[in-house]
């Protein structure tokens, strides 16, 4: 390791964050042992708070992680077989694909249409009144993208059919089900899953610039649900790399369903798997309006990053991690393979 890691880190995130009106919070762990954590920036641009290490952020698709969870339980308890028809479980979904397996779904390779991937589906009622089994069974009946399991396509779709799974499985509110069964299990002390009558509390809030101004945009839309709901704080998304390197609340052999990625498009269940600098990499990002979000880890070095920011308006993501493995690692040459998600990922 560079002897001069967290100085350099520290001078390059400063930098950024002038040029860029930006704020967040970035740690680094190492085998278990905080090697950095810089807090920068504003949790509230009006009241001016900064951040701290115990701020909660809306986490959005770093929630896909920890619904593989809910959802492997299931399966480990003889509940929910990976090889059937979604319908099976969720009476909405009768009208797609009679092809499409949850196992495919939980890869996204199931080619199923999306609700804001797909052009010809129309929902009727107003957005804050989405009703997420009606919009079901509309979206239904649109066209797929591919036949399932034939090619690839990263979709929310897939995690709501898997939340709405566990609901119905285990015939309990999914917000429910994942605070006993996931969340509290592995420690995650402040992690909620959000719900349109919780109001907003002592969450961070998340900007989007409009007109060249920071302005705070509230985002808890029905669509992301087990997609995109998770509320938490750098300790609760560190809870992640514990259950995976400890392997905690699945089987062994459902670990091995989890971290096996589809040869179409290098997706594990729920996560990435990637050659990243020559070294195994698991990861997953999040973004939508306010946010954006990356969890990074190597398991053969057990290096962990974890990247929460409350500002859209720059894709920070890959910079920071490339920046921190060159000062970590060392620069070199190695190609590694990205995997786009939400807009901007990759690039």
């Amino acid at each position: 390791m560079n002897p001069d890691f967290s100085a350099s880190l520290t001078r390059f995130v400063d930098d950024y964050v002038l040029e860029n009106d930006f704020s967040g919070i970035l740690r680094i762990t190492v085998r278990g042992d905080i090697l950095y954590e810089y807090c920068f920036g504003y949790s509230d641009r009006e009241k001016e708070p900064r951040i701290c290490r115990d701020d909660l952020f809306t986490l959005y698709s770093v929630t896909k992680p920890f619904c593989t969870i809910g959802l492997m339980k299931l399966v480990d308890r003889g509940l929910v077989d990976l090889n059937s028809h979604p319908s099976r479980y969720v009476p909405e979904a009768v009208g797609f694909d009679e092809r499409v397996t949850i196992h495919q779904m939980l890869h996204h390779t199931s080619g199923l249409p999306d609700f804001h991937l797909t052009e010809d589906f129309h929902y009727s009622a107003a957005p804050e009144d989405f009703d997420i089994r009606q919009g079901l069974k509309e979206l239904s009946q649109c066209k797929s993208f591919f036949a399932p399991g034939m090619d690839a396509k990263y979709e929310n779709i897939n995690f709501n059919l898997a939340a709405l799974i566990i609901e119905n499985v285990s015939k309990t509110p999914y917000s429910e089900y994942m605070m006993r069964e996931v969340l509290s299990p592995l420690g995650m002390k402040s992690a909620y899953i959000h719900q349109k009558s919780i109001p907003f509390g002592n969450r961070v809030k998340g900007y989007q610039r409009i007109d060249g101004k920071a302005v705070w945009r509230q985002n808890s839309a029905p669509w992301m649900f087990g997609a995109g709901d998770l509320v938490g704080s750098a300790d609760d998304v560190y809870a992640l790399n514990r259950a995976v390197k400890e392997r905690l609340l699945l089987t062994n052999e459902s670990w091995n369903e989890v971290l096996t990625p589809s040869p179409l498009n290098h997706m594990g269940m729920g996560c990435t798997i990637t050659n990243w600098h020559g070294k195994q990499r698991i990861t997953h990002n999040g973004g939508s309006i306010g946010f954006r979000n990356l969890h990074v880890y190597l398991p053969q070095d057990d290096f962990d990053i974890i990247f929460l920011s409350n500002c859209d308006w720059v894709n920070a993501r890959k910079l920071f991690a490339e920046t921190i493995h060159d000062l970590y690692y060392g620069k070199d040459h190695i190609v590694s393979e990205e995997i786009p998600m939400d807009v901007g990922y990759a690039k």
